[in-house]
């Protein structure tokens, strides 16, 4: 019966440890596809740049162009518009004949001028010419001329409007996934993230549950556990530490799915603007930390890895010292500190339950603050979404503090239990 308790748990804790490496190398290239969306996708080459501002107004100005017609609704209107151009002009010209004719010989000079140019003649004319003008440009041709030379000069104003903000992350994503557009990498990236979590997901829950069957076909039946299954179930809940610490936990996200509004009497739209995006593991955060390079940034890198990687390590090593009665070490100082002692100085539980409040605290400010933008954005249709989530990493951390809360009491009990069969015995 033992033999097949270990060969069934040898079987699972290797298919374990197969999956822990293809999780980790699964959420290591799923988080770097997710950042790489995030920046694609992020406001400052969305809704703030000026590229895209560029594209939209060329589009609506060539549409309202190409759809323009001389009706009997809009006739009168854009009459009396050329008609006010035409009479700013002879106006103009008026001016400019006073003043040339002015001075010595100014008589004469005005009946040369007046002569030549009839300027209440040409006043009287402007309503003539304003008729003109509207049936040219109702022309099938001059519009398309007319709308060719308002293109080209939106052009050249677009080539003096230039975006301040750096383009070579957003053009160094699309050269790296080898994309023809802003819209195909979308689609692209969207689908790889959709595929690699499908499969994350499946190897977190089918991991738990081998380590579940592990604990309980060798921690439920009762007696001394033998050489081959103390090692088993400890391999087991480091390989939940090491996916744990290594895959991300938390992913705080606030995004602007979709923002909508009317320009020109046209509906301009922008999507998927990411405003924040995060997704970090424990490994991750105590080496940015580290990187920071600041005493008090340093030292708070050193609590977490101290009290979420390398005392729980120790005190799971220590128990199985312990047990196994290592080189006669039970009755090390050390080793007995970790399995007896260091209860109340474990901080795995507490490293969980700070994520769970952070997850909460972000989760509640984040949806705050997308909430007053829908609110405060009354000319806009604004809809927002609060992507914060605990990913994979949390639950993987999670199990391997209640396994190794499990295996540590239970290692000691049964250790006490054959200490206390010795004495009988002698």
């Amino acid at each position: 019966m033992r033999t097949i308790q270990v060969i069934f748990s040898t079987i699972m804790m290797a298919a374990v440890m197969v999956m822990t490496v293809q999780t980790i190398k699964l959420s290591r290239k799923h988080q770097e596809v997710k950042i790489d969306l995030a920046d694609i996708n992020h406001i400052r080459y969305g809704l703030l740049n000026v590229d895209e501002w560029a594209g939209k107004i060329a589009m609506i100005t060539s549409k309202k162009i190409e759809e323009f017609e001389v009706t009997p609704e809009n006739r009168v209107q854009l009459q009396y518009s050329i008609e006010q151009v035409l009479y700013a002009i002879v106006n103009e010209v008026e001016e400019l004949m006073e003043e040339r004719t002015s001075g010595g010989f100014s008589g004469i000079k005005k009946w040369v001028a007046g002569f030549a140019l009839d300027i209440e003649q040409l006043r009287d004319s402007v309503p003539a010419f304003a008729n003109i003008v509207i049936d040219e440009l109702n022309e099938p041709e001059n519009r398309n001329e007319l709308k060719q030379f308002i293109l080209s000069k939106l052009d050249a104003f677009m080539a003096n409007t230039y975006n301040k903000d750096k383009m070579e992350l957003f053009e160094n994503l699309i050269v790296k996934y080898g994309c023809d557009s802003k819209i195909l990498c979308q689609e692209m990236l969207a689908e790889q993230i959709d595929e690699m979590q499908n499969a994350i997901n499946f190897r977190v829950i089918l991991m738990l549950i081998l380590v579940l069957l592990i604990f309980l076909l060798n921690l439920l039946v009762r007696g001394q556990l033998n050489t081959l299954q103390a090692p088993i179930l400890i391999l087991t809940t480091f390989s939940l530490l090491l996916c744990g610490i290594i895959t991300p936990m938390i992913q705080l996200e606030a995004r602007i799915d979709l923002i909508i509004f009317q320009l020109l009497g046209e509906e301009v739209s922008f999507s998927d603007q990411i405003i924040f995006f995060q997704s970090k593991s424990i490994t991750k955060m105590v080496q940015l930390l580290m990187d920071e390079g600041s005493i008090q940034m340093i030292f708070v890198a050193v609590l977490i890895f101290s009290f979420s990687v390398l005392f729980p390590s120790l005190k799971l090593i220590s128990s199985y010292i312990y047990y196994m009665d290592f080189r006669g070490l039970r009755e090390n100082k050390v080793i007995r500190f970790f399995v007896l002692k260091s209860g109340k100085w474990s901080m795995a539980d507490v490293m969980v339950v700070a994520m769970f409040m952070a997850y909460i605290g972000f989760n509640g400010v984040i949806s705050s603050q997308l909430t007053n933008i829908g609110e405060k954005a009354q000319q806009f249709q604004v809809f927002t979404t609060n992507g914060t989530e605990l990913l994979g990493g949390f639950y993987l951390f999670l199990c391997f503090s209640l396994a190794g809360l499990i295996l540590s009491e239970a290692f000691t009990r049964r250790s006490r239990g054959m200490n206390s069969n010795k004495n009988i015995s002698a």
